[in-house]
């Protein structure tokens, strides 16, 4: 190659390879961001009150780290929240919520909503 060689198109290298065909030309579209379902926000409004109230149970029940573990993860799982995030905390707090009796299981039926609302 001198300095007035010019090239256009495309440059493969192929380095101690066999039985190549050629080059994929395929482009790949842009993956769309995900869309927040309608009813998620009514679900999460309705989950909030239960939180509070399963914090409040779990206080009364001495179990300090599980309270702050809930209000750690209410932050988490906010609307505008990335999903992956939100999913986490949800299932952080359905871990507690297993255990907290009546609190909990009200916690639990809607975290399964809004995780079927999600696609998961």
């Amino acid at each position: 190659m001198t300095a007035g060689d010019h090239f256009h198109g495309d440059v493969v290298h192929m380095n101690q390879t066999t039985d190549s065909v050629g080059i994929d030309k395929r482009t790949m579209a842009a993956v769309p961001p995900p869309t927040t379902p309608p009813d998620l926000g009514q679900a999460l409004a309705t989950l909030l009150p239960l939180l509070q109230e399963l914090r409040r149970q779990l206080g009364q029940e001495a179990r300090p780290l599980a309270v702050r573990t809930v209000e750690a993860a209410e932050a988490d799982i906010t609307a505008t929240a990335e999903p992956e995030t939100r999913r986490t905390a949800l299932e952080r707090i359905g871990g507690i919520a297993e255990t907290a009796g009546p609190a909990g299981a009200a916690v639990l039926a809607v975290i399964h909503q809004i995780l079927t609302l999600l696609g998961g």
